[in-house]
């Protein structure tokens, strides 16, 4: 029997999580074979436990690797090779698949080389929470800064032909890697497709330090996206292209007093200044 698509599951640390992610995976209804691989990387908890826990639901159909090396990027890259799909798509082991999500991707991936679905953010979140990010419905791929569309990490499916023409992920990159993978792969003439279909219900970090940090990191690399368009040729993000968050930013500190508005001030403020770090870090401004 040939394996059509391999769900591919970074996993750190995942104890807590990972079992509601693969239950709902296991509710999953397609007509083609398909396989779930675990890769579990240095976690310090009994997330592999937690993954052999959950075998009967799968049989065959869901294998644990283990390695010592920490790092997501690092994760899927093995995930690749370990796969016997030439589709692969990858999801998070904190976040949760909607029904539908897995024949959504599969059909996807039969049409298109480098898929991405929507990210829902009520079922896995409080309301304080959720509405401190915003609803926004998405009904295509993201775009960066409107140049070119890029893929959700924890929401996207490619062949694993392209994935290994373009290199794959960066391990030096610790945030924002999927987003210069995208870039890759629009300049390699595939561009990230939207299903709307493949929906992931999303968790969020929860605590401030935690949005902070988070910010932080993904502030820091999109200096070097831009710069890696500039290197390209291509059209790249005006230097002060982030103006309208830094007067969010400013307008919005008499909300820190609730949970939403300090939830929004760390996710903004670890952001902007993150950009002012990474224009410092790859000498390409992007405030």
């Amino acid at each position: 029997m040939t394996i059509e698509l391999s769900v591919v599951i970074p996993a750190h640390n995942a104890a807590d999580t990972i079992g509601e992610q693969l239950s709902a995976l296991a509710r999953q209804r397609w007509d083609r074979p398909w396989e779930v691989l675990v890769v579990e990387n240095g976690s310090s908890d009994d997330t592999a436990e937690q993954v052999e826990a959950c075998q009967p639901l799968f049989g065959d159909r869901l294998r644990l690797v283990r390695s010592e090396r920490v790092g997501a990027s690092f994760a899927r890259n093995l995930g690749v090779v370990e796969a016997h799909a030439d589709h692969v798509a990858f999801v998070d082991a904190d976040d949760v698949v909607a029904d539908g999500w897995l024949a959504a991707m599969g059909g996807a991936l039969g049409e298109h080389a480098f898929v991405t679905g929507p990210l829902e953010v009520d079922r896995l979140n409080p309301a304080w929470l959720s509405n401190s990010r915003g609803r926004a419905s998405e009904r295509e791929a993201p775009m960066f800064y409107g140049i070119f569309p890029y893929a959700h990490g924890c929401n996207m499916g490619v062949h694993r032909r392209l994935w290994i023409d373009v290199g794959g992920l960066d391990g030096h990159i610790t945030a924002a890697e999927e987003t210069e993978l995208s870039l890759r792969m629009w300049l390699a003439g595939s561009p990230a497709v939207f299903e709307p279909g493949a929906i992931i219900h999303y968790r969020y970090r929860t605590e401030p330090r935690q949005l902070w940090r988070q910010g932080l990191s993904y502030g820091r690399w999109r200096p070097f996206i831009a710069r890696r368009l500039r290197e390209e040729g291509r059209d790249r993000p005006s230097p002060v292209a982030g103006w309208k968050s830094w007067a969010h930013l400013l307008t919005r500190l008499p909300q820190a007093r609730s949970a939403e508005g300090r939830a929004l001030l760390a996710w903004t403020a670890g952001n902007r200044i993150g950009h002012v770090i990474g224009s410092i870090e790859h000498r390409t401004l992007l405030l």
